[in-house]
């Protein structure tokens, strides 16, 4: 054989060994990985009423500050504009209901491609 191809396949040869090698030991890293590595378990029964406790707390703490921001936006606004007086004509609701009907699923415009 020419020394050319035997050089060829002996460094392929090589380099397939150190890649399943490299292969093995990642497997066997992951392995120690998941076997040393374990979820914490739960916290003691007797800390649970006070982390419910806190957790009630910040449900309250975000319902005011939630009503307080509500409040504050209504004052920005100012007072409610007047009520229409009269009935609405017959244009506005028909276009009212066209945008209406437009957005209704089942009803999409299609094309002759």
């Amino acid at each position: 054989m020419n020394s050319s191809i035997l050089q060829a396949l002996t460094i392929s040869s090589i380099g397939l060994v150190m890649l399943f090698a490299a292969l093995a030991m990642l497997y066997g890293l992951m392995y120690l990985m998941t076997a040393l590595i374990k979820d914490r378990e739960p916290p003691p029964v007797a800390d649970r009423p006070a982390r419910k406790e806190a957790d009630s707390q910040r449900q309250v703490a975000a319902i005011a500050i939630a009503l307080a921001r509500a409040e504050l936006e209504l004052e920005t606004r100012g007072p409610a504009p007047p009520a229409a007086e009269g009935s609405v004509s017959a244009w506005r609701t028909l276009h009212h209901q066209r945008q209406l009907t437009r957005c209704l699923p089942g009803r999409t415009r299609r094309t002759n491609e």
